[in-house]
């Protein structure tokens, strides 16, 4: 393992934050460069492909908002939240006609509590989560009766792609939160962010718990060839959110 890959016993949101404060310029400008097939030929295609119709969609972790702006093309009322400020700066910028807030789903929900959306979209979000029963109870409020829409790193697998599955420390079946340098299949930025370790059934667990059915669950490979990583790193999920009791 590099020893640039750190495992720690906690971090705080503030900052992880202030991680994605300082990769969103660069991490947008690849991003509309199409210069990340994960995001352009993976990970966005699948998200619009299984949202069907909608009229109200909440993007949780809306980064610096390209997603988001596809989204617009879907449901005549779409809000981006993110809390990371330079993030929603840049999505005001080049989506000037977007609705873009600053805020965590927690803060969220809390704040705006008759707030309903017909789906809440939470790309490459869920790992990046400090506390997922926390998220994933504010999303249940929010889609109540709607659909989650979700991708996040593949627990089993993405490990692998990182470089730290078999680093001392490294346990599958334990919740262990991660920083390394951010990069993606086409980039390394050299600035660091953090993931949460979770294993899969941590996920199921959770959605379950808090009344989120999932009704697909994809593997998803990467757009490498196969001969470079074999596995999927990725995986999509669409949900149904039950009624609040």
């Amino acid at each position: 393992m590099s020893n640039t890959i750190r495992f720690l016993a906690q971090k705080s949101q503030s900052e992880i934050t202030r991680e994605w404060d300082q990769i969103a310029p660069i991490r947008d400008s690849q991003i509309g460069a199409h210069a990340d097939p994960s995001f352009s030929e993976v990970l966005e295609p699948w998200i619009l492909r299984h949202l069907g119709s909608a009229r109200s969609i909440l993007d949780v972790g809306c980064g610096t908002g390209r997603l988001t702006a596809r989204l617009r093309e879907r449901a005549s009322t779409v809000v981006g939240i993110d809390p990371s400020s330079a993030s929603v700066e840049i999505a005001r910028r080049h989506d000037s006609s977007g609705s873009y807030e600053v805020s965590t789903v927690e803060e969220w929900a809390a704040s705006k509590s008759d707030s309903r959306f017909d789906i809440v979209v939470a790309n490459m979000v869920l790992m990046d989560t400090l506390h997922l029963d926390d998220v994933c109870a504010s999303i249940a409020r929010i889609a109540q009766k709607g659909r989650v829409v979700a991708t996040i790193t593949h627990p089993a697998f993405w490990p692998i792609y990182w470089g730290y599955s078999q680093a001392a420390g490294f346990n599958y079946s334990e919740e262990l939160v991660v920083e390394a340098p951010f990069k993606t299949s086409a980039l390394e930025y050299t600035l660091n962010a953090t993931h949460i370790h979770r294993p899969l059934d941590m996920y199921l667990e959770t959605f379950r718990r808090n009344g989120i059915r999932i009704t697909r669950l994809e593997e998803l490979r990467g757009p490498e060839p196969a001969a470079s990583f074999p596995f999927p790193r990725f995986i999509g999920i669409v949900a149904e959110v039950d009624e609040a009791q």
